[in-house]
């Protein structure tokens, strides 16, 4: 059949493949060349195959042209209802003339079918596509007709290998199809010398075997014991035909025991070819010496069976034996291109899913692991701190983009959750403090150095603010951060031209774990940050939080007073041009 299905599917599937690897896949740009490449190798090799092989069914046309003149003589109708019966077998020629062209002489048509001679076994496959492509409405009209004629070979083995060779061709035809094809069967036995005689042979008849019993092919289908047992015809007849039936049913057995055995072996690796009709031929012309039949009768009487007599030439086609041949209703080519294209863009999509997957998971455990890294970063080494809240901000900066933008399209596919992650990068984020300036500022007036000491550090005591490991305030704290408040906005007034950072330190005495305790201070200068913020007109940018644990005591953790004086929240005024100036209240 035309290849330009194929051809679509084919280019279809390089566009997909290209797109996923050059989008989807996260791979690197070399690989993505080589992936590249490598399509293009395959699809060039497929190309380069179909091409040979359409001019293989080219050069195999040349023995069907004539059909079209053969098949321009029929009525319409019966044009496009006739099956065709490729015929192949060492006995195939013996239904078509010699004395007529090549082609002419390996096309016969009946009345039943278009007979066509096929030389070889692995023609089939060829010889059916070149028919489906110069005919299609042919499809599921195709049959194989298989004519042997045993008493051809000497070796029973080099017999069923042939057989075996037919069965090959018949599946590659089959896969061609996309149906299995029906197999006729007629075995030609030289049954001569025992239908011939001087004054009144007996009339050359075919034999069916069905259900493991032999019938006449006649319109009827007749049982043999009808046909011996015949009232019309007369006693020599009668006698001869009886004499034929032994060997019709011995033939039959070795049918059964040797050719529908190979046909159907279950121990081959290839489907089995079920025939859907035999017959049985008793005539024939050509033998060889010491060949398998005739060993078959020596082996059973002990004598040979003379066949010396030639009876007809040409034999006519069975069209009863094919005139009930099942018709196929494959599916067409375009519902084929259709159906390959539907799964090679499932098979994309699939792709594209995993692909998208892969990717998601990547960036997730990308931003993840820059959380974590900026975490793991002690709060006093600041620069490294800083380096990594750049790439948290770069990382930040990237999900809003994909927010505000769309995701690119190799973590789309519905898979994309980058703004889940938003939320775990801001809140790491607002930790952050940053290095705090000198605590001393030198400032030069006429001439003369003055040092100016920063305003003293309010300390509140933990205790009074929060209960014992926890970093939520007290119902009753309220007085004692009242009184820091004015302690604070005295101190800024009384420098109400110099700006200020308020920095709000967290300790904690050294009993327990480390890390908890930082964690511990770190969260109570945010809680007495965020009392101010909201009891104060003073705006958030004014504040820096820094948690010590028990990094900077004020005395020695040895006794419980002195934990006591260490477990404290420190206010301290750190002068900073660039910071909070407040407005003077008076």
């Amino acid at each position: 059949m035309s290849d330009y299905p194929k051809r679509i599917q084919i280019i279809y599937a390089v566009i997909l493949s290209l797109l996923l690897l050059f989008v989807f896949l996260p791979i690197t740009i070399g690989w993505k060349i080589i992936g590249a490449f490598l399509v293009l190798v395959v699809v060039g090799g497929l190309l380069w195959r179909m091409k040979n092989y359409r001019r293989m069914l080219a050069s195999s046309t040349t023995n069907i042209e004539f059909l079209t003149q053969k098949l321009d003589l029929l009525p319409a109708k019966q044009r496009y209802r006739l099956p065709i019966l490729l015929v192949v077998g060492s006995a195939a020629k013996d239904f078509f003339p010699e004395d007529l062209s090549l082609a002419e002489s390996n096309i016969v048509v009946s009345s039943e079918a278009v007979w066509i001679y096929i030389d070889e076994y692995s023609h089939l496959p060829i010889v059916y596509d070149s028919l489906t492509a110069k005919w299609p409405d042919m499809t599921g009209r195709v049959g194989i007709f298989l004519a042997l004629v045993p008493e051809l070979e000497d070796k029973q083995g080099i017999f069923i290998a042939k057989l075996q060779a037919f069965r090959q061709s018949w599946v590659d035809t089959c896969r061609i199809a996309k149906y299995q094809l029906p197999v006729y069967i007629s075995t030609h036995i030289g049954l001569n010398n025992l239908i011939y005689d001087e004054q009144n042979s007996l009339p050359v008849q075919w034999f069916q075997l069905v259900d493991h019993k032999l019938f006449l092919l006649d319109r009827y289908l007749s049982p043999l014991d009808s046909w011996v047992n015949d009232i019309k015809i007369p006693t020599h007849e009668r006698e001869r035909r009886l004499r034929l039936i032994p060997f019709l049913n011995e033939t039959q057995s070795w049918i059964e025991t040797v050719i529908l055995t190979t046909l159907v072996d279950t121990k081959q690796p290839i489907a089995k070819c079920e025939p859907t009709a035999m017959a049985i031929y008793p005539i024939n012309q050509s033998i060889v010496n010491d060949n398998i039949i005739q060993k078959r009768w020596e082996s059973i009487t002990t004598l040979p069976l003379p066949n010396n007599h030639k009876i007809e030439d040409n034999v006519s086609p069975p069209d009863a034996l094919i005139k009930f041949m099942p018709i196929a209703y494959p599916f067409s080519p375009i519902c084929l291109m259709i159906c390959g294209l539907i799964t090679i863009t499932s098979l994309f999509i699939i792709g594209c899913l995993g692909a998208s997957f892969w990717n998601n998971i990547k960036l997730s455990e990308k931003i993840q692991n820059d959380i974590q890294h900026y975490r793991l970063i002690s709060m006093d080494s600041y620069e490294e701190k800083r380096q990594a809240l750049e790439q948290l901000k770069e990382d930040r900066s990237m999900l809003n983009e994909y927010l505000a933008q769309g995701e690119p399209v190799r973590f789309g596919m519905g898979l994309y959750h980058g703004q889940q992650l938003l939320e775990p990068l801001n809140m790491s984020m607002s930790d952050y403090v940053a290095k705090p300036p000198e605590p001393e500022k030198i400032i030069i007036k006429e001439k003369e150095i003055i040092t100016k000491e920063p305003p003293p550090v309010i300390r509140l005591d933990s205790l009074a603010l929060f209960e014992s490991g926890q970093s939520s305030l007290k119902s009753d704290s309220t007085k004692v951060l009242i009184n820091a408040l004015v302690e604070m906005k005295k101190q800024i007034n009384a420098n109400h031209n110099t700006g200020w950072l308020i920095l709000i330190a967290g300790h904690t005495d050294s009993t327990g774990d480390k890390d908890k305790n930082i964690q511990l201070s770190l969260d109570r200068a945010t809680a007495v940050r965020n009392w101010i913020i909201k009891t104060s007109d003073i705006p958030e940018t004014c504040f820096a939080i820094q948690g010590y644990g028990a990094k900077k005591p004020l005395v020695s953790n040895d006794t419980l007073e002195d934990r006591a004086k260490n477990r404290r929240v420190e206010i301290s005024l750190v002068p900073q041009m660039s910071n909070c100036i407040l407005a003077n209240e008076n």
